[in-house]
């Protein structure tokens, strides 16, 4: 790990954002138009303060490099337009050079560089590209930003506002970003499916839009920001829509991520394991209860022998959603009674359950919270933020 004085005490490299790499072959409306000659302005919000940045660009799914003629970064002025701050405006760098190749397969690291933003700021990572992948399945990114990208033609990596843009809410060939943190920074891993991705807090539920950040971990960003004691804690989203732990559906399955999104990023100390409701829907036998214990157990121990705490979630209620089944019932209650059992070896246990469960009816989810499909709780993502305790993170 990198490290230096600059301040007199020991710093590190911190992850203050970072999204769950996946393709595009579940939605390949959210591509971007053709890249080659386009600028790109993807935004994506910091979760701690810090002056040094640097940033992680992937192309794990593509079978060719990607080439990227400039890379710039600049604060946003509001959420929802692709105006900057000018005079924020910073040439980013990799091995000292302004084009910064992203071979296939891969991932690259630029150099790191002077760029001061405060916890929960809003940053523009603007991207003019020469060549890149066109196809679905070689695209690398993250179909649900849950924030506005904004694609124009040539190069505007300085402009302050973009005229006429073609707009999508993805996000592409991003991975993380980076701080250099006080000593004792800490990122939080927050894995899972489209819970934790925060599916209804745009365009899918009436009335919602992009740019809100209101996802259960934007709430719980928020909530560590205003505690004293929390400050130096980052939150990084590891959701992926529709994703489950044993089928590769929409990407890689969550079981064979798991390392690279625990382990891919910086100053990694805890994580929040909220997965489990795909492999449960629709079933017809008890059987998978088998085949998903292992997984956890798995991911407990990849957590342990990296010295990463891990606090298991036990899987939300959903029985008014369409595809619940007695049989699924039987294995989530089976699997939550494991994860509160000392057998699971969790550090500790966040009860998003108990927070939103309606007690007249404990196999579902309050209607006030998950109004549209009675899975989703996008109206209840601020309370399971307020159920976490922050004493774990202190």
């Amino acid at each position: 790990m990198n490290e230096h004085k600059s301040t007199g005490s020991p710093m590190s490299w911190v992850t203050t954002w970072g999204t769950a790499e996946e393709n595009f072959i579940a939605t390949p409306e959210g591509m971007p138009q053709p890249l080659a000659n386009t600028t790109v302005r993807q935004i994506v919000r910091v979760t701690t303060s810090g002056d040094e940045m640097k940033l992680r660009l992937s192309n794990r799914y593509g079978k060719s490099d990607v080439v990227i003629r400039s890379v710039h970064v600049a604060r946003q002025i509001r959420a929802d337009q692709s105006t900057i701050d000018p005079s924020t405006d910073t040439t980013v760098r990799a091995s000292g050079l302004e084009e910064i190749v992203i071979p296939a397969g891969a991932v690259t690291e630029t150099d790191s560089f002077r760029f001061r933003v405060s916890a929960l700021d809003n940053i523009a990572i603007t991207m003019y590209f020469d060549t890149a992948p066109q196809t679905p399945d070689e695209m690398t990114g993250h179909r649900g930003a849950r924030a506005t990208t904004y694609q124009v033609p040539g190069n505007q990596v300085s402009a302050e506002t973009f005229s006429a843009p073609v707009l999508t809410t993805s996000w592409y060939f991003l991975a993380d970003v980076s701080l250099m943190s006080p000593a004792g920074s800490k990122a939080v891993i927050c894995f899972g499916d489209s819970i934790t991705d925060g599916f209804g807090t745009d365009w899918a539920v009436p009335g919602k839009r992009p740019d809100t950040y209101a996802r259960w971990g934007d709430f719980f960003a928020r909530r560590l920001q205003a505690n004293e004691g929390t400050k130096h804690i980052s939150v990084v989203n590891k959701g992926i829509g529709a994703n489950s732990i044993l089928d590769a559906w929409p990407t890689d399955a969550g079981r064979d991520r798991f390392s690279r999104d625990l382990l891919g990023h910086d100053g990694v100390g805890y994580c929040i394991l909220l997965f489990g409701v795909n492999d449960l829907l629709s079933l017809s036998d008890t059987g998978k209860y088998d085949r998903l214990i292992p997984e956890y157990q798995k991911m407990v121990a990849l957590c342990h022998e990296n010295g990463i705490k891990i606090y298991g979630a036990p899987i939300l209620p959903f029985g008014k959603y369409q595809d619940y089944t007695a049989a699924a019932e039987e294995v989530r209650t089976k699997i939550n009674s494991w994860m509160r059992s000392t057998d699971s070896h969790m550090d500790a246990i966040i009860d998003f359950e108990g927070a939103l469960a309606d007690p007249a009816d404990p196999t579902s989810i309050l209607p006030k919270f998950a109004p549209l499909d009675g899975l989703h709780p996008y109206d209840g993502y601020e309370t399971m933020a307020e159920v976490i305790d922050l004493t774990l993170f202190a």
